[in-house]
């Protein structure tokens, strides 16, 4: 009698043939939200491996059943660190901190992402301390864990640890040097920032992530000649533009008046084809308006069928701050007969069209007619507005009134 000789391989392939094709067709239907076909085929199945469970039980989380997904955690006859992880990640979809924790702890071995995502509800929860606790016991930090650890810190303004942190990463990605950028940006602490950008590898790799996050610091810090140099160099460097370091550098065009260099970013961003987006349209009128180029700004807003009133604002505001009252208003009753809603932002510009064209009237009435027709609630500026309207027009009693 002979005996057939099976390499150890093919035979474990073997046993696992039958599973294979239904686990790949649970994680599929899962992954696609079809948790019912999922459950139909999961409940079919002759015999289901570990492989299967997990399957199961991450299409549950991931379509919110954290009961559904518990409830098959608990019937596994055998768990793995994977079946753990993902009812861990479930917990924490849903805000269910109590229980993530009470699982955490039960759970007879861990994993690099079990440990990073109870560290990073913990600082979600604003429970630094306990998130640093976990920190500094977990056996291995990944750099998801050190980065969400800094971000943690630097939310409570502990500065020194969390650079301490970053400094004994054994390696970094882009997302912990643009974190631990931020930070210092947040703290007001724009040269270590610069300095930190400056030391960062790879910033030259034809990559735009650490130079847009670098200009835009210096962009909402009011650095505007450095973000303009900044965006120069990079460019120099021959690094292309993308969409968020020319969103800034366009606002910094509209800030300093320099509309050569707005007019090339404006060519660059058609050339990305970035120029039919709503949010870029406005930032656009906004610059050529700055700019003094209200023609300019006013064909680009006319290119759009559908304005949002941010669209609507940036033309109004504009015409209003160039002195141009009766094109402001006449821009707001378009607007209005249009169905977009005018927001509080609007009425700023309209009352001071009113206040430059000497529309006492006209101004008054708008102003009423903010909360009882278009319910606006009228701010500080709205009366400040109203003030400057009836002081320009001679009307003094009434304003002090």
């Amino acid at each position: 009698m002979r005996f057939l000789f099976i390499p150890r391989r093919t035979y474990s392939a073997a046993l696992t043939a039958p599973f294979s094709r239904s686990n790949s067709q649970i994680s599929h239907f899962a992954r696609t939200g079809q948790i019912d076909r999922a459950r139909q085929l999961f409940d079919n199945m002759p015999e289901r491996n570990t492989v299967s469970w997990n399957g199961l039980i991450s299409g549950y989380v991931k379509n919110g059943m954290t009961g559904e997904a518990r409830e098959a955690l608990d019937k596994m006859p055998e768990r793995n660190v994977l079946s753990w992880t993902a009812m861990l990640r479930g917990y924490v979809q849903e805000g269910m901190i109590e229980e993530a924790e009470r699982l955490f702890s039960q759970m007879p071995v861990k994993n690099v992402v079990s440990w990073t995502v109870m560290i990073g509800e913990l600082i979600e929860d604003g429970r630094v301390d306990e998130a640093l606790k976990l920190f500094y016991v977990m056996p291995v930090n990944d750099v998801v864990a050190r980065t969400s650890m800094i971000g943690g810190l630097c939310s409570e303004g502990r500065l020194k640890v969390a650079r301490e942190i970053f400094d004994e990463m054994p390696e970094r990605n882009v997302v912990a040097w643009t974190t631990m950028i931020n930070v210092y940006v947040i703290h007001n602490k724009v040269d270590l920032a610069r300095k930190l950008f400056e030391v960062m590898p790879g910033k030259n790799e034809k990559d735009d992530v650490p130079w847009s996050s670098m200009i835009k610091v210096y962009e909402r810090k009011g650095f505007e000649l450095e973000a303009l140099g900044l965006f120069r160099l990079m460019q120099l460097q021959g690094i292309r533009p993308n969409f968020p370091s020319m969103i800034s550098t366009l606002s910094v065009c509209g800030s300093l008046a320099i509309l050569n260099h707005g007019r090339e970013v404006h060519a660059q961003l058609v050339r990305s084809m970035f120029d039919f987006d709503v949010y870029v349209c406005s930032v656009l009128i906004t610059m050529y308006i700055k700019c003094g180029d209200l023609v300019k700004g006013k064909l680009v807003f006319d290119r759009f069928t559908f304005k949002d009133t941010v669209m609507w604002n940036s033309i109004i505001t504009g015409y209003a701050q160039h002195g141009l009252g009766k094109e402001a208003l006449q821009v707001f009753y378009d607007m209005v007969s249009s169905g977009v809603p005018p927001d509080e932002v609007t009425f700023i510009g309209v009352l001071s069209a009113c206040s430059y064209t000497g529309r006492v009237k006209e101004g008054i009435e708008l102003f009423e007619s903010m909360k009882s027709k278009y319910l606006v609630n009228p701010k500080t500026e709205h009366y400040s507005c109203v003030v400057d309207l009836l002081g320009r027009a001679g009307k003094l009693n009434e304003a002090m009134n």
